[in-house]
């Protein structure tokens, strides 16, 4: 191996060495917000609110026509639509007495056509520079004039949006979803009572709802759902287009044989498509179906998922986000049930490195001899190793026996391995990992009866490029989600039996996890602050990098050893 090689992999051992490290303390220091959510854009509140300027203003003379500009009848360098200001929002004191505004707009919309303007001062303090408009139609005006009046946060806020979901004006449906998925969980979860339970189901059953709007709708079905609700859930979850395809296929030859062909290729397209649907949002279904089922839930995804050879990267993907859900953010799975289901993930190949982060989180001592032997048994250069050092980095620090099988285990690893131990502990020393303590079962908000939900982490795993790759395509929301996938996901706490009961904006006290978790020997270490947590890796990296440039520099195409 030349020497350039050997940097380049300490270069990548180093980079997925921070990523395990960032995934292991990233529920620590994530915000409490919907687990699954991804506003699209700024809400229009946001931009109001950023503005030093808004109104809503009344289009009187569009720009003029292209025609008119290429004849020169106009100075291309001052052409702009006039609008009259109808109602000021925000920053009367520095709009003054000003009616109207020259704006550049393209749109044709006739004369008359309200929208709504925002602007900031950004070159002089008193002059405000006019962004595009956005046209309004009469719904969302009165919507958009009622924004500054809503308070910043809290129920009354989110119950307002609520009434827009899916709404007929495109502009006032997304503006909708994107204020949920900004909004806090417990503000949520607040709103348990006054969700429409019915219009929920509705749309989760509707076809023409993307995957973002099913994964808020199953985000707040899980918090008001009832179990009935759970026979639809599991419908979802075992439509197997597989199942299908041999009558499917059988169909299609025996009306060729009849000659009557036309259509049944359709058919076959129809179901493949309906099973993308119903598993677009898989992560947030799985998570609403053990939240209204509870531990038994976990049996058909151990089967259909975790435990199932043959499963889809990005289905298997979505059944671990949902676990880690429930994981860190609930106390619905008695923890050594969530860890045999989570160890199922091992036997994945092209996954196992992704969950053992979580296990060390979780303080899975028990799967440490299994780990070492996938460690053992692993090439030099492989995912499965970095992970693993970090893990049993972790275990040694643990009191009693944990901590004695821990450091016995560094020894091993590092007679074989020292490159990668050393790379783990170094970072280790941010002490990120030393805090492997399970979650807090306590958290703002309430759930249905004797249950509570808290903010859902997804805490992204560290993943091979490859597996980014695939991890891409799925509605999975560590990563950033695809163009439709912008929706939160449930991010509750429950117990395993939910019932009926509402959830309300007090604080709830949470019950105990089923099987206590030993405290962490080293829990009351300082919390790193975030310069740390971030600038360090990034100082490392850019040094690194540099040190690789300068050995680019130095290798010369054209040397001797070369055109040997």
């Amino acid at each position: 191996m030349t020497i350039r090689l050997k940097f380049q992999v300490a270069v990548i051992g180093w980079l997925v060495a921070a990523m395990v490290l960032t995934d292991m303390a990233a529920p620590l220091n994530r915000a409490a917000a919907c687990p699954f959510c991804s506003a699209a854009m700024a809400t229009l509140g946001q931009e109001i609110a950023g503005a030093d300027g808004a109104v809503i203003a009344e289009l009187v003379q569009p720009m003029p026509a292209a025609t008119d500009l290429a004849a020169g009848a106009v100075d291309p360098t001052t052409a702009t639509a006039k609008f009259r200001i109808v109602k000021i929002l925000r920053g009367a004191e520095k709009i003054g007495d000003v009616k109207e505004l020259d704006v550049v707009y393209f749109g044709e919309d006739a004369p008359g056509k309200k929208f709504l303007i925002t602007g900031i001062a950004a070159i002089t303090p008193d002059k405000i520079e006019w962004t595009t408009p956005v046209p309004l139609s009469d719904r969302a005006v009165e919507y958009v004039e009622k924004l500054p009046t809503l308070p910043e946060s809290g129920l009354e806020r989110i119950a307002f949006f609520q009434e827009f979901l899916e709404d007929e004006d495109p502009l006032l449906a997304q503006d909708s979803y994107d204020e949920f998925a900004r909004s806090p969980y417990a503000d949520v979860l607040a709103l348990g009572p006054r969700m429409h339970r019915d219009r929920l189901l509705k749309w989760i059953q509707d076809p023409t709802v993307g995957p973002s709007g099913r994964r808020l709708y199953l985000t707040m079905l899980g918090i008001c759902g009832q179990p009935d609700d759970v026979k639809l859930l599991e419908e979802f979850l075992n439509y197997d287009y597989q199942v299908t395809k041999p009558g499917i296929i059988a169909a299609i030859g025996i009306t060729g044989a009849v000659g009557v062909p036309i259509g049944t290729g359709l058919i076959d397209e129809s179901l493949h498509a309906d099973e993308r649907r119903k598993k677009e949002s898989l992560d947030a279904l799985i998570a609403c179906y053990i939240k209204l089922k509870g531990a038994d839930g976990l049996e058909l995804v151990n089967e259909k998922f975790l435990g199932n050879p043959t499963v889809e990267y990005k289905h298997l993907h979505s059944a671990i986000m949902a676990l880690r859900f429930h994981g860190e953010e609930t106390d619905i799975i008695p923890r050594e049930q969530l860890l045999a289901s989570m160890r199922l993930a091992l036997d994945h190949k092209e996954f196992a490195d992704q969950v053992i982060p979580d296990l060390t989180r979780w303080e899975d001592w028990d799967v440490m001899p299994r780990l070492v032997k996938m460690f053992k048994d692993s090439p030099a250069d492989d995912w499965i190793r970095q992970p693993v050092a970090s893990y049993v980095l972790v275990a040694a620090e643990q009191p009693g026996e944990p901590g004695e099988r821990g450091r016995a285990a560094i020894a091993e690893l590092e007679a074989l391995d020292p490159d990668t131990v050393e790379r783990a502990r170094s970072l280790s020393a941010f002490s990120f990992l030393a805090k492997a303590a399970a979650a807090d079962a306590t958290t703002p908000g309430a759930t249905p009866a004797a249950a509570t939900s808290a903010d859902a982490t997804t805490a992204a795993s560290a993943e091979k490029p490859a597996a980014d790759a695939k991890a891409a395509a799925t509605p999975a929301a560590a990563a950033p989600l695809p163009q439709d996938a912008r929706v939160p996901a449930v991010k509750e706490t429950t117990s395993a039996t939910p019932s009926t009961a509402t959830p309300t904006a007090a604080k709830v006290t949470v019950q105990k996890p089923a099987v206590p978790v030993t405290p962490v020997a080293t829990a009351d270490l300082p919390t790193p602050s975030k310069l740390k947590l971030v600038g360090v890796p990034l100082l490392a990296a850019v040094v690194l990098l540099a040190v690789f440039a300068v050995l680019l520099r130095g290798a010369d195409p054209r040397s001797s050893e070369e055109r040997q």
